[in-house]
């Protein structure tokens, strides 16, 4: 070989090789599962929030329930507790039953409702409630001596407000 050829061939630099590729920007493909996980993350969220304001308002009634006094032995003050534990169901109804005329029921209609929304928490079944269960969240409110079972009644509303959770939520 010629010297003048040896040289120029050391004069030559080694082969470079591309660098390699980046993480950045992804594949389409990765942009897809991103997506997807984005719209997944989003309505599970939703959904979570959508529960929470629909069981907002049987958490609060059911904190309210418990700091009534159901022990009390003061007739005056049963009586009271009588008419607090018949406000707070029919409050928890407005707010829960929007597309019901709760607000006008009285008597026996208003028994009836009662009756016709509880729900079994555990079942997600109708509960069948008693007129006598029922009955003196209305009668004994108005009356002078009551001798209801406060604390009966106080757990058979407990079962009522949360046999409501596992009620659908119609929207009106």
């Amino acid at each position: 070989m010629n010297p003048t050829n040896q040289n120029s061939l050391a004069a030559l630099k080694d082969i470079h090789l591309p660098p390699d590729p980046g993480w950045w920007p992804p594949a389409p493909g990765w942009w897809f599962v991103t997506l997807l996980l984005l719209a997944l993350i989003s309505f599970s969220f939703y959904k979570w929030r959508q529960r929470q304001l629909r069981l907002r308002p049987i958490r609060l009634a059911l904190s309210e329930l418990a700091r009534l006094d159901l022990k009390t032995e003061d007739p005056e003050q049963r009586r009271l507790v009588l008419q607090e534990l018949s406000a707070l169901i029919r409050r928890f109804c407005i707010v829960f039953f929007p597309q019901q005329p709760v607000a006008g029921l009285c008597g026996q209609k208003w028994l009836d409702f009662l009756k016709k929304e509880a729900c079994d928490k555990n079942l997600g079944q109708s509960r069948q409630f008693s007129d006598q269960e029922l009955r003196p969240l209305f009668e004994d409110t108005y009356s002078p001596t009551s001798e209801t079972d406060l604390v009966t009644l106080g757990q058979i509303v407990e079962q009522w407000f949360s046999g409501q959770k596992k009620r659908p939520r119609v929207r009106p």
